[in-house]
């Protein structure tokens, strides 16, 4: 029963179920506390470093020389500013070093422990004010808990950037009550906070009225074929070739200028038009290519040939006369006979005119497919979906990147909340709220990072910048 008790926790944590493998762990702990991979396993699944001491020292007394749990305990002693523990000798007895206690990590310690969570009041709407907190980098180095370097289970991958958080609205998950996940104070159903300074706004707006933020987003389009887009994929390849044909018109129309008057030579410069439309027709299919793949440079590309397109269409058949001209100049000396320019005109006129319908509707066909290949815009919502405490750290670094600072607070409470002894995140958590003006939160923060690090000089700096920011909004 033991050993199927230990598989399912190791399960759980391998799968990122920290609670549940820490249930699991503590309730076999309670019926064998001389497991000594229930410990191991459990001294990953802690966020509190005390914990984590703890069991890794139990490790030790059940077996001095577990490399895993010796080298976890001196980074978690380095780290917590504590002399290395000694070397035990290298031997294993059959007795127990020192009692080993399951109650130390009870249930309702760790129930307790889930209960707390930092709360952020509602945002007073801030002023246009240059600010020149920004918060620290992520470093793999401190951005990890103790919990986390002392878990013998692979690490887990660093997070996505923030493109997931980017659809987003607090919007907690039905697992848990509301005032747990989102620490804004209640607002109507029909307004939504500023994700920059968590202002209430209601749902049409598109720019906060406080702090003057960009409330939509370009939403990734779908996987799904559009119509749309295939039509117009299918007009430009359609267009390509129409142009390829008329690229050999000019030739053919220089073979029969030099049959009519063989005593002249080849009229070369009739050849010159035939290249740039040749040149035109395989930018056009690029186009198509990269249509049909859905790249949005290319739609924008689309767009200005397009234009271009259609305002020459209109200009040759407004004035076909104008190509007869051209046909002069570049065939020198061998004149086009004078027959021939009626053909030539209505024919000019004809092509133009066709040309014209077909960039028409490509224009067309390029506004009904803009959402399908480039994303439509929808209303920023975020979705705070509890997570490990280094998931919630990124989530929170790639929302302050696009200057999102409330709902980063939002995403670094529950990094805190789940590693409360880390310092980046506690740091992080103070430098949101100095910047959405809560200085009162900020400076529990930082003095919380300061009681962890107190020789980090950062943190000092982080502290007099908030008491600077303070004074110089209460004048």
């Amino acid at each position: 029963m033991n050993a199927d008790t230990l598989h399912q926790a190791i399960a759980a944590a391998r799968d990122g179920r920290r609670d549940d493998a820490r249930a699991l762990l503590l309730h076999l702990l309670e019926a064998d506390p001389h497991n000594e991979r229930a410990w191991l396993w459990l001294s990953g699944v802690v966020d509190d470093p005390a914990d984590v001491k703890i069991c890794l020292e139990n490790v030790l007394a059940l077996n001095p020389s577990n490399p895993r749990a010796r080298q976890g305990l001196e980074w978690l002693h380095a780290r917590m500013g504590l002399p290395l523990p000694p070397h035990p000798p290298d031997q294993t007895g059959s007795h127990l070093e020192r009692e080993i206690d399951p109650r130390t990590l009870s249930v309702a310690r760790l129930r307790a422990y889930r209960a707390t969570l930092a709360v952020v009041e509602p945002v007073a709407p801030p002023t246009p004010k240059p600010d020149p907190i920004s918060a620290p980098v992520p470093s793999t180095s401190q951005s990890r808990s103790a919990a986390t370097r002392a878990n013998p289970a692979p690490a887990p991958p660093a997070p996505a950037p923030a493109a997931a958080t980017a659809r987003t609205a607090v919007a907690p998950p039905s697992t848990a009550p509301a005032h747990r996940l989102a620490s804004v104070a209640p607002v109507d159903d029909a307004t939504i906070p500023c994700p920059y300074c968590g202002a209430p706004t209601v749902e049409t707006q598109r720019r906060c009225t406080q702090c003057g933020g960009n409330l939509l987003v370009r939403i990734a389009p779908s996987d799904e074929r559009s119509l749309t887009v295939q039509a117009l994929v299918w007009l430009w390849r359609g267009g390509a070739v129409a142009v390829l044909l008329i690229a050999l018109v000019f030739p053919a129309l220089g073979v029969f200028l030099y049959q009519e008057a063989p005593a002249n030579s080849f009229p070369i410069g009739i050849l010159i038009p035939a290249v740039i439309l040749a040149l035109v027709a395989i930018i056009g299919f690029s186009v198509a290519q990269q249509l049909a793949q859905r790249a949005a440079w290319a739609l924008y590309l689309a767009a200005g040939l397009t234009t271009v397109g259609l305002i020459g269409a209109l200009a040759l058949a407004v004035r076909p006369d104008t190509l007869t001209a051209m046909l002069d100049r570049l065939t020198g000396a061998t004149s086009i006979p004078s027959a021939w320019l009626p053909p030539l005109m209505a024919g000019a006129r004809l092509i133009a005119i066709g040309a014209g319908v077909a960039h028409l509707a490509a224009i067309a066909l390029t506004i009904a497919g803009y959402d399908a290949i480039v994303g439509r815009l929808e209303r920023f919502r975020h979705i705070l979906k509890p997570s490990d405490h280094l998931t919630h750290y990124n989530n929170g670094v790639a929302l302050k990147n696009r200057g999102m600072w409330y709902v980063a607070a939002l995403e670094w409470e529950w990094a805190v909340k789940k590693a409360p002894y880390d310092v980046t995140y506690l740091r992080a958590l103070g430098l949101a709220y100095a910047r959405l003006k809560q200085f009162d939160k900020a400076r529990s923060m930082i003095d919380r990072a300061l009681q962890a690090a107190p020789d980090n000089p950062g943190l000092r700096e982080d502290r007099a910048l908030i008491e600077r920011l303070a004074s110089r909004e209460q004048r």
